[in-house]
C-alpha cells in the first residue's frame, strides 16, 4: 500500500499553491466538532469521543485534524486529511474528504488506514434533508485491516426555524468480519452558539445516546 502514501504526498503538494490562492480570496471558515455518545443500560460507559478541528477556504477544506477514542483513551485514534467540495447546489452539496489515520494507546493495535469519507447533503421539498456519509477503510500496514462504515445515513424534517428531527441508519463491518446495524432517532437544536444533535441509538447489546456539536465560525 506504498503507492497510497505516495499518492497522499503528491497530493498536498500540488494543492498546496491552489489553497494559498484561495485563502487570498476567500474568507477562512474554521469548524468544530464534538461528539460523545454514553451507554444507557449499565453500567453507563462513555463509549467513545471524537473531537476535530477543519478549516475551508472556498471550495478547499485544509487543514483537517482529529481524535477518536474508546474506552476512555485506552484505543485512541489519530487522523489527519483534507478534502474539497466537489458539488455545490441549491438542492446537492458533495464534500469529499481524504484521511491517514493512526492508532494509538494502551490497548492499541498499531494499526494504520487510509479513509475516502464523501458527505452528501440533499434538501428535498416539504422541508426535508437527507445526508449520507459512508466510507472505505484501506488498510496501510498488515496490522490493519479492510472496512466499510456508514457513519450516518438520516433524513429529517425541520419543525420551525431552530429545531428538526428524523430517523437515521449507521452501520458496518465489525471486528468480528459480520455486519452491524445501529439504527438511531434524532432531534437538532440550532443555535447562535453551535448545533446541538442528540440521537437515541440501538447497538449491540443494547442502546446508547449520542451528542454530536458542531460549532462554525468564520475568520
Amino acid at each position: 500500500m506504498r503507492w497510497l502514501g505516495q499518492v497522499c504526498l503528491l497530493f498536498f503538494l500540488f494543492a498546496g499553491p491552489l489553497w494559498a490562492a484561495e485563502a487570498e480570496s476567500r474568507p477562512v471558515t474554521n469548524i468544530f466538532i464534538l461528539r460523545s455518545a454514553e451507554q444507557l443500560q449499565g453500567p453507563h460507559v462513555v463509549t467513545y469521543r471524537v473531537f476535530e478541528w477543519s478549516e475551508e477556504r472556498g471550495k478547499w477544506i485544509f487543514p483537517d485534524f482529529g481524535y477518536f477514542d474508546t474506552g476512555y483513551g485506552r484505543e485512541q485514534i489519530w487522523f489527519a486529511g483534507a478534502g474539497a467540495h466537489l458539488l455545490r447546489t441549491p438542492r446537492i452539496n458533495w464534500e469529499q474528504d481524504f484521511y491517514v489515520s493512526q492508532e494509538a494507546g494502551p490497548e492499541s493495535k498499531n494499526r494504520r488506514a487510509f479513509w475516502i469519507w464523501p458527505v452528501v447533503n440533499v434538501r428535498f421539498p416539504a422541508k426535508l434533508s437527507a445526508q449520507v456519509a459512508a466510507y472505505p477503510t484501506l488498510p496501510l500496514n498488515r496490522a490493519q485491516r479492510w472496512g466499510y462504515d456508514v457513519d450516518r445515513a438520516k433524513l429529517e424534517r425541520r419543525l420551525g426555524a431552530h429545531w428538526s428531527a428524523g430517523v437515521g441508519y449507521a452501520g458496518g463491518i465489525c471486528e468480528t468480519r459480520t455486519w452491524e446495524s445501529k439504527p438511531f432517532l434524532t432531534a437538532t437544536h440550532r443555535t447562535k452558539l453551535g448545533n446541538f444533535e442528540v440521537w437515541l441509538q440501538k447497538i449491540p447489546g443494547g442502546s446508547q445516546a449520542q451528542v454530536r456539536y458542531v460549532l462554525v465560525r468564520g475568520e
